[in-house]
C-alpha cells in the first residue's frame, strides 16, 4: 500500500466522498430517466387509448355489437379489448396480433374490465391471463362500455431502460473511483513527498555539526500550482533552516577557537606571573626579585590589554552599537601618524591627505583607535626602516582611509583570516614586548562594520595595504585629493 492509501490519508477521505456524491447522482438520473420515460410511454398510451374511443364514436352510431366489432378497426393496436354488455351478458374482444400465438380473453378477465369505474379515468388494471392493462370505461346509451390497452410493450421498455441505466451508471460509478484514485493519487504524490521529507527533517539531529537537509522536488509542476507553492515555501524554509544551521556550527567552531585562543593568550601571562611571583618570594630583597616584579607588571599589563580588547569586542558583538556622528577623518589620521611616529622612529611615516576635510560618519574615539590600530600593525610586524603611508581620499562616493606598508607582505595562507581574532603572522604564538595579542585586526573590523563601512587588505612582498571605506556625511561636499605627500 502506498503512502497516499493509508487509511485517515487525504486521498482516502476524499475519493469516498466523490465516489458517493457520483453514486447518489447517477441514482438521481437513472430514477428522473425511467420515471420521465415512463411518463411519455403511459401519456402516450392513454391517448392510444382515447383513439380507440374515438373510433368507436363512444356508442353514438350503433349497439354493444358495434361496439364488440370495432375492435378490428382500422388503427387500434394487437391486444385492444373492448367489453359491454349484450342483452344481459357481459361480453369482451381482443384484437389478436396476426402470427402470434396470442393469450385468450378469459372470462375472469372481462369480469375485471367491465368493474372499472365509467369516471372518465385511465385505470391500471391487473388481468388473471393478460397481464397488465390501462382501462377506461363509459356509460353509453346501450349501457356500459370499457376499452383496454396491454403496457406489456411499455413495461418491457422500462425494464430494458432501467437496466441499462443501472448498467451504465454502475460503469461510470466504477470509472470514477478508477479516475479519482489515479488523479488524487498524482495530485497528493508531492504532498506525501512533503510529508516524507518532513518526516525524515524531524529524524535529524540537528544539536550539532554540519547538517545536509532533505528537499521536495516540485519542478515538474506548473507554478501557480498550490502544491508548487507549498513545496517551494517548504523547500525556502528547509534552506533557511540549512544555513541557521551552517551559521550556528560556523559561529560554535569559531566560539571555540575563540575560547581556546583567548585561554592560549592568557595562560602565557598567568604562568610568567606566577613564575616571577615565586622568584621574588624565594629572594625578597635580591635584584632578582626586583626583575621579577618589573615582569610581573610587565605581563599585567600585557593581559590586562588583552582583557580590555576582548571586552570591547564582545561590545562590539552586542545590539548596543553606538551611534555615528560627523567627524574629521584627516584630523584624526593626521593625529594618529604624529603619534605613531613619536612611539617609533625607526619607521618612516608618510601622509597622503587632501587639503579639505573628509567628514565620515562613525565614533571618534574608535574611529581614532582604528587607525592607531592600522598603523600599529604596520609598526609591530614589519621591520626597522619600514615606510608606512597613511591616507584618506574620496572614491565612488564613499571615504576611503589607507595603510599602506613596503614590508615582507603577509603569507598567503593568514591572507584570508587576518581580520580574525587571534589571527598572528608568528604560528609558535610568542610574543615579544613589540608583538601584538591578534586581535587589533578584528576590533578594526567590527567597529567599521559596526558604522555600515568595509575593512579590506591586499597584501605581496614589498606592497601590504589595509583600506577602510566608511560613508560620508551626507552634508559634505567631495573633497579633492591632494597630490602632496611627505614626512609627517
Amino acid at each position: 500500500m502506498s503512502t497516499g492509501d493509508r487509511k485517515g490519508s487525504l486521498a482516502s477521505q476524499v475519493q469516498p466522498k466523490i465516489v458517493l456524491t457520483v453514486a447518489v447522482m447517477a441514482l438521481l438520473i437513472c430514477l428522473g430517466t425511467v420515471l420521465s420515460a415512463r411518463f411519455v410511454l403511459y401519456g402516450q398510451l392513454d391517448r392510444d387509448l382515447m383513439l380507440v374511443q374515438q373510433r368507436q364514436g363512444r356508442g353514438g352510431g350503433g349497439g354493444p355489437d358495434d361496439a364488440l366489432a370495432s375492435v378490428n378497426s382500422p388503427g387500434n393496436p394487437p391486444g385492444t379489448v373492448i367489453v359491454a354488455q349484450v342483452e344481459g351478458r357481459i361480453v369482451g374482444s381482443i384484437l389478436k396480433e396476426r402470427g402470434v400465438d396470442s393469450p385468450q380473453l378469459t372470462k375472469q378477465d372481462v369480469i375485471d374490465i367491465y368493474n372499472v369505474d365509467p369516471d372518465g379515468q385511465t385505470h391500471s388494471v391487473g388481468l388473471q391471463n393478460l397481464g397488465k392493462y390501462r382501462v377506461q370505461a363509459f356509460q353509453s346509451p346501450f349501457g356500459k362500455v370499457a376499452f383496454g390497452l396491454p403496457t406489456s410493450n411499455i413495461d418491457r421498455s422500462l425494464l430494458w431502460l432501467t437496466t441499462f441505466a443501472a448498467g451504465v451508471s454502475l460503469i461510470a460509478l466504477a470509472a470514477t473511483a478508477f479516475v479519482t484514485r489515479e488523479v488524487l493519487h498524482r495530485a497528493t504524490r508531492k504532498l506525501v513527498q512533503l510529508t516524507v521529507t518532513a518526516d525524515d527533517v524531524s529524524r535529524l539531529e540537528l544539536e550539532r555539526g554540519a547538517v545536509e537537509v532533505p528537499r521536495v522536488e516540485v519542478s515538474d509542476l506548473p507554478e501557480n500550482n498550490e502544491v508548487t507553492r507549498l513545496g517551494s515555501a517548504f523547500n525556502h524554509m528547509l534552506a533557511n533552516v540549512e544555513n541557521a544551521l551552517t551559521s550556528r556550527e560556523a559561529s560554535e567552531t569559531k566560539l571555540r577557537r575563540f575560547v581556546a585562543d583567548a585561554s592560549h593568550e592568557l595562560r602565557n601571562p598567568l604562568a610568567a606571573i606566577r613564575g616571577y611571583a615565586e622568584l621574588a618570594q624565594r629572594a625578597p630583597g635580591h635584584d632578582d626579585a626586583q626583575f621579577a616584579m618589573g615582569r610581573i607588571e610587565s605581563e599585567s599589563t600585557r593581559m590586562s590589554k588583552l582583557v580590555n580588547d576582548l571586552l570591547l569586542l564582545a561590545r562590539l558583538d552586542s545590539d548596543a552599537k553606538v551611534a555615528p556622528v560627523p567627524v574629521d577623518a584627516v584630523e584624526v589620521l593626521v593625529n594618529a601618524v604624529s603619534d605613531a611616529q613619536a612611539a617609533s622612529g625607526d619607521h618612516r611615516w608618510l601622509l597622503d591627505v587632501p587639503n579639505s576635510e573628509v567628514t565620515v560618519l562613525a565614533d571618534p574615539d574608535q574611529l581614532h583607535q582604528v587607525m592607531v590600530n592600522l598603523l600599529s600593525n604596520a609598526r609591530t610586524h614589519t621591520p626597522p626602516g619600514t615606510s608606512v603611508q597613511a591616507g584618506v581620499h574620496v572614491d565612488d562616493g564613499r571615504a576611503v582611509i589607507e595603510v599602506s606598508d613596503d614590508g615582507p607582505g603577509i603569507a598567503p595562507e593568514t591572507l584570508p583570516r587576518v581580520f580574525e581574532r587571534f589571527t598572528k603572522a608568528d604560528a609558535a604564538r610568542a610574543h615579544t614586548s613589540a608583538q601584538s595579542t591578534g586581535l587589533g585586526l578584528a576590533i578594526v573590523k567590527a567597529m567599521v562594520e559596526s558604522w555600515g563601512g568595509t575593512a579590506e587588505v591586499a597584501s605581496r612582498p614589498g606592497l601590504t595595504t589595509f583600506r577602510v571605506l566608511l560613508p560620508l556625511d551626507g552634508q559634505v561636499a567631495v573633497a579633492t585629493r591632494s597630490p602632496a605627500s611627505g614626512h609627517a
